[in-house]
């Protein structure tokens, strides 16, 4: 989108000082989270990311980052790595003894997170409901537009597109993944376009699990 070069490093998808993951290293220095992330590369390279987006629409896309960052992640969080830990192997690629230790820590590990986060507090039939409605406001302002403001891609679109894509290929059998292709089309829709135009070997970097013996 932005037209920088870059290298895939995929030897440690973790930062080994603070655990978190997209990061980078900059001329030497790591740098961690999203939007600081871009926020960096969009000062250091002079890049504009939101062509002619007016005031509103810029207002609109934050509050939507930040519903999508501190609220329907949480939901996220539950279902891959308390509801759904034991399949965390297919989704990356995890040495059996790490393997091991954190379907025995994370689950609890977690459910004190989403506790003091707040959305834990609730069963998790709520907890569905609460995300589901997350996906249908996002469906509701994207509407029948290709990408988030309008015909183009603009910097709000690489949070949502990072969330969905998640939920399309990165959370099978969960409930969100089932109602963007039963009922909010036009979500899933708004990930192929940007998958065929950001990542046309998406398939093939995406992780496999090896075959079971």
């Amino acid at each position: 989108m932005a037209e920088i070069d870059y290298q895939i490093d995929t030897k440690k998808p973790f930062n080994p000082k603070s655990g978190k993951t997209p990061w980078i290293t900059l001329n030497g220095a790591d740098l961690t989270d999203t939007q600081i992330i871009i926020e960096h590369l969009s000062k250091n390279f002079e890049k504009d990311l939101w062509g002619e987006a007016t005031s509103e629409e810029r207002a609109i896309a934050r509050m939507t980052r930040l519903t999508l960052e501190n609220h329907f992640y949480w939901g996220m969080v539950h279902w891959r790595w308390v509801k759904s830990i034991n399949t965390i192997g297919n989704l990356m690629p995890i040495p059996v003894i790490k393997l091991t230790v954190a379907k025995l820590v994370m689950p609890r590990k977690m459910k004190h997170a989403l506790n003091v986060q707040g959305l834990g507090r609730y069963s998790y039939e709520k907890m569905v409901e609460f995300l589901k409605e997350d996906l249908r406001n996002l469906s509701t302002i994207l509407g029948q537009k290709d990408f988030w403001l309008g015909i183009a891609p603009m910097e709000i679109d690489c949070t949502i597109f990072g969330f969905l894509a998640q939920v399309l290929w990165g959370m099978p059998g969960s409930p969100y993944e089932k109602l963007l292709k039963d009922e909010l089309f036009n979500l899933e829709e708004y990930c192929n376009r940007m998958r065929e135009k950001y990542y046309s070997d998406f398939s093939e970097i995406l992780y496999q699990p090896a075959a079971k013996q």
